[in-house]
């Protein structure tokens, strides 16, 4: 049997058709390795060829081995970790919610998590969760530049109708339904991990690229005034490329290049801020002034409010005096946590947040040992930027500094949750294709380069 007629039969056996492909390119550069060797031992090119077509073995039965190993497994464990968290964090917020006894309902404001129609919202966002999680993530990587510049241009011109409050865009609204503009820009992170995917192998010209496709989405973001945002996602996107460079995509020094790198990351933000205290207008000066010294400033007063709240807050229970000081806190949705920690207790507080950030955490390390490298970066941004709000979410909510992050879960609104569930499903496609999706291939000059590096 030639090789070819081999590598037929066997394919014929596999059912995914996505796997198809990349088993058979695998298979067949194993049997020319083969070849090869029988070739150095004195062979003639059609009896390498035989004796490796007979060293694979029965095509059925290889066929068959390999469809058991290459074919898409749902993460239901996975799944079913991410709707328990869901639900307990639901719980924890609809108790919370109900216990406002006075006729006000403040808290009813501020705890928006724990409506019931959030569970709806919730089990809606299951659903989308899951049903992503079927499609093929490599099938939004092959068109990730075109939704990258298509997603910025949709969201320039709903900044336009958006409304406005001190520089800041906020929502657009939509069949009477509010969407965050805030929210929808984390979508940009997993398309910018699967551009960058896209540059393997190639040298400096590829970081060049890199920090070019950084700029329009973080502009963007920083023109609506959310300078914060735009900060989250700027070093979201410098996880991602930190991970392709560590992970040696580009033919370039590793290290001059990182170094560079976060020197920049580090040194630009601070030129931007000498930048708005000198020209910038007058609601950019106060709000950075907030961000440096909260104490120091009026509008500190959130802080302030939030040091009183979880002061005397019990181990297990509620603090005295909770809905007292429950009042003073403001920003719908941002301090769950910290309501949460006056309410229930330290205890329930802390082993919320540190589950949440453990779930996280072992996406990213398993998003890391991911074989195909378009999942494996994919993955990394979507961890990464869960990990970069809770750094900024969880000490905000401590009151150790002022921010306005997001926690997955907590509070937030319907978009929050939306685009929670739409980048989880990203996320869980990575794994349920870990098997099957085949890389794609670099030009020949590149695998040539690589090599001789």
């Amino acid at each position: 049997m030639k090789m070819e007629e081999y590598l037929d039969v066997m394919e014929e056996q596999i059912r995914c058709k996505q796997a198809r492909m990349g088993v058979r390119e695998e298979l067949k550069g194993h049997m020319e390795d083969q070849m090869d060797a029988y070739l150095l031992q004195g062979m003639t090119p059609e009896e390498a060829e035989a004796a490796a077509v007979m060293d694979m073995g029965d095509p059925v039965e290889t066929g068959n081995d390999l469809d058991r190993i290459h074919r898409p497994k749902m993460p239901w464990k996975s799944i079913g970790i991410i709707i328990g968290f869901s639900l307990v964090a639901f719980i924890l917020q609809y108790v919370l919610r109900i216990s406002e006894p006075s006729q006000e309902g403040m808290l009813s404001e501020w705890i928006p998590g724990g409506d019931l129609r959030y569970l709806i919202i919730n089990m809606i966002g299951w659903g989308i969760m899951v049903g992503i999680c079927y499609l093929d993530y490599t099938r939004i990587g092959k068109y990730a530049d075109w939704l990258m510049v298509l997603g910025v241009i949709g969201m320039m011109m709903s900044g336009h109708v958006a409304n406005q409050v001190n520089g800041h865009h906020y929502f657009i609204w939509f069949f009477g339904i509010s969407i965050s503009l805030d929210m929808l820009s984390f979508l940009f992170v997993p398309l910018y991990g699967a551009i960058l995917y896209r540059y393997r192998g190639q040298g400096y010209r590829a970081i060049a690229w890199g920090i070019l496709w950084m700029l329009p989405s973080v502009c963007l973001v920083m023109s609506r005034g959310r300078m914060l945002l735009a900060f989250t996602i700027g070093i979201t996107y410098m996880v991602i490329l930190t991970a392709a460079i560590c992970k040696s995509w580009f033919v370039i020094s590793k290290k001059i290049t990182l170094g560079i790198l976060w020197a920049a990351n580090l040194i630009l933000p601070l030129l931007w801020g000498i930048y708005i205290m000198s020209q910038g207008a007058s609601y950019q000066k106060n709000r950075l002034q907030v961000l440096l010294n909260p104490y120091g400033t009026e509008a500190g007063y959130q802080v302030v409010m939030l040091k009183k709240l979880l002061a005397g807050s019990r181990m297990v229970g509620t603090k005295p005096g909770f809905l007292q000081d429950a009042h003073g806190v403001v920003e719908t949705g941002n301090y769950v946590l910290s309501m949460i920690c006056a309410y229930y207790g330290v205890l329930i507080a802390v082993i919320l947040a540190a589950g949440i950030v453990m779930l996280f955490c072992r996406f990213f390390q398993k998003s890391l040992r991911q074989k195909n490298q378009m999942g494996m970066i994919m993955g990394i941004g979507v961890s990464a930027v869960f990990l970069v709000e809770l750094l900024l979410y969880i000490p905000g909510n401590m009151g150790w500094v002022l921010g306005d992050a997001y926690c997955p879960f907590l509070g937030y609104g319907g978009s929050g949750i939306m685009v929670t569930y739409i980048l989880l499903g990203i996320l869980l496609s990575v794994y349920r294709y870990e098997n099957v999706a085949s890389e794609m291939k670099m030009e020949k000059r590149i695998r040539i380069q690589v090599i001789k590096s």
